[in-house]
């Protein structure tokens, strides 16, 4: 008899995995779910990031929980404080055992269970004697992320890292408060993944392959390349089968949406002088000729139907996006020609693909060489996607071009800029993104405080009164060395004394009135005693290390401003101050 075998991964009564594979397994399927949300590109810059924590707070921790999970390269902390009573309410990576231990030991230890490939490493130093006398030491790291450390010391490693471009990510969960906010002075990104991303397909001014392909079709008669008509018409849109009964070609069903458009913009342009539509009338007497051009009584063809929705493809022109444009008018596309040895490869693609838009590209970008899916016939649709790629692939060598002549200028070598980045950028051109926040330091000295005064009177809707306490708390702790309420023996009613003053003072710096900071919200602030729940923490966490990923990955758009959390209310809000 012929021996039967069949593909299973596993046999559970026959094999018994140890449990290196069974890790190897876990992270295999980790990493699976990773790449389908922000693909291999994007995992290895995970891989390779590595990220510096000061002081294994709770907050901290869930950050690094969420980036260990999905693989980031390696972490360190740093710090210096013993395992307390107070940190098993708040904190899950630390046990009852831990107590009296190292800090960022038992968070290390227990954090690397979640994920055999990940590397930590753990520096029993208080951060703010590391930052007086070592602050170099955190340049080696791809983000340092502080989330406990008082106003002087953070000033310091700000400067610092915005010197030399190291982004800081500064988080706070405070009662029942959470802020987070990205400091880097600049982060370039090619894949944003908007959710509303910009395309153009050309379907207005068809390149002369694509108009070459959609004179093959004539939906009038039917008229397939690739699909012979068996049926017989009868009279204007009426056909029959060969039974004689009515019906719905397939030529006519299967062609491509993109063919139905760019024929019916041109009989539009025949019977209005050459225009396209452009009012909201006309728009829509567009979609109604597409509407009679059906054979189907219903008007449900799928082909057509997708035409309607793709019509905004065929009149509306394209524009580059606003932000593309910024780019190119940015003085870093202008110097990527000068002979600036340190000039960042993106800048020099930006360059690049202005100059291809002002020549080749006759106002556009570089196509993508993706389609959407629609309803065809299979041949149809695959010639149709080749086309797109062959013009793709075509604009690709021109803007590659342009590279080498930005480079050539410029005196670098013509390996500075890779072609898969040049590629990269291309499929992306809509879509490319700098990202600048304030510094830390502008923030501190000048906030912008102009269109505050409706804002603080209404707290339940706008969270700008809670960065003024946390800010006052700050400054608390500078004076008194603990938070409001925080210390062994408080005296609740001194604490709220001395904290009004802080408020009082903060606000004649920033040039608010102190009357708008309600003196029951600073009673509560005091009352929180500066404790960190774990609850907000994990809210945070998960915002911190998206954020964290965005600017690793060099995908989506990193925040710009700092994102506040109102757990009282549930409401947040992304501000800059």
């Amino acid at each position: 008899s012929q021996e039967r075998r069949f593909a299973c991964p596993f046999v559970v009564s026959t094999f018994s995995f140890t449990m290196a594979a069974q890790q190897k397994l876990i992270n295999s399927e980790r990493k699976d779910r990773s790449i389908r949300l922000w693909g291999e590109r994007g995992q290895l810059a995970l891989e390779t990031g590595h990220i510096c924590v000061l002081s294994a707070t709770a907050l901290a921790t869930e950050v690094l929980k969420n980036l260990v999970l999905p693989g980031v390269g390696a972490f360190t902390i740093v710090d210096r404080s013993r395992v307390t009573e107070r940190d098993l309410g708040n904190n899950f990576f630390v046990t009852e055992e831990s107590i009296g231990q190292p800090r960022g030991s038992e968070v290390m230890r227990n954090l690397l269970e979640l994920n055999s490939e990940v590397q930590g490493h753990f520096l029993d130093e208080n951060p703010v004697d590391l930052i007086e006398t070592n602050p170099s030491s955190l340049l080696k790291f791809s983000c340092v992320v502080v989330t406990d450390l008082p106003d002087a010391p953070l000033a310091k490693l700000a400067a610092l890292l915005w010197a030399h471009k190291v982004p800081l990510m500064i988080g706070r969960a405070y009662g029942m408060i959470g802020t987070w906010r990205n400091v880097f002075p600049q982060v370039c990104i090619i894949e944003s993944r908007p959710e509303y991303a910009k395309e153009n397909y050309r379907l207005a001014a068809p390149f002369p392959e694509l108009q070459a392909f959609a004179d093959l079709y004539d939906p009038a008669t039917c008229k397939h390349p690739y699909l012979p008509t068996t049926e017989s018409n009868t009279e204007p849109g009426v056909w029959i089968d060969n039974r004689g009964l009515p019906c719905v070609p397939k030529a006519h069903s299967h062609i491509p949406a993109f063919v139905l458009l760019i024929k019916a913009l041109e009989q539009w342009r025949k019977d209005h002088a050459g225009a396209v539509p452009t009012t909201s009338a006309e728009k829509d007497a567009f979609r109604d000729m597409l509407d009679d051009q059906q054979v189907s009584l219903v008007q449900d063809e799928e082909n057509w139907v997708e035409a309607k929705q793709q019509a905004r493809h065929a009149y509306a022109p394209f524009e580059i996006p606003s932000e593309v444009k910024g780019l190119f008018q940015d003085e870093n596309a202008s110097a990527a020609g000068g002979r600036d040895p340190d000039v960042e490869p993106f800048w020099i693609v930006v360059a690049a693909l202005k100059r291809f838009v002002d020549c080749e590209g006759k106002g556009s970008l570089p196509l993508s060489g993706a389609l959407p899916d629609m309803h065809s016939d299979t041949k149809s649709f695959i010639q149709l996607q080749d086309i797109y790629k062959h013009q793709a692939a075509k604009e690709y060598a021109q803007v590659s071009a342009h590279v080498q002549g930005v480079l050539a200028e410029a005196g670098l070598p013509n390996t500075t800029v890779r072609p898969e980045e040049v590629a990269l950028a291309c499929k992306n051109a809509a879509n490319l993104r700098a990202v600048r926040t304030r510094s830390l330091e502008a923030e501190y000295k000048s906030p912008v405080t102009e269109d505050w005064g409706w804002m603080l009177d209404m707290p339940e809707e706008f969270p700008h009164h809670l960065y003024v306490l946390l800010r006052a708390a700050d400054r608390y702790r500078a004076s008194f060395g603990a938070f409001p309420g925080e210390s062994a023996s408080p005296s609740y009613d001194g604490d709220l004394v001395r904290f009004k003053e802080a408020v009082v003072g903060l606000c004649g710096d920033m040039g608010i009135s102190p009357s708008s900071i309600g003196e029951d919200m600073q009673a509560e602030m005091v009352r929180y005693g500066g404790a960190e729940l774990h609850t907000v923490a994990a809210v945070l966490g998960g915002v911190g290390a998206q954020e964290i990923s965005k600017v690793l990955m060099k995908q989506f758009t990193p925040g710009n401003g700092t994102f506040v959390l109102n757990a009282v209310t549930g409401k947040n809000a992304m501000c800059i101050f």
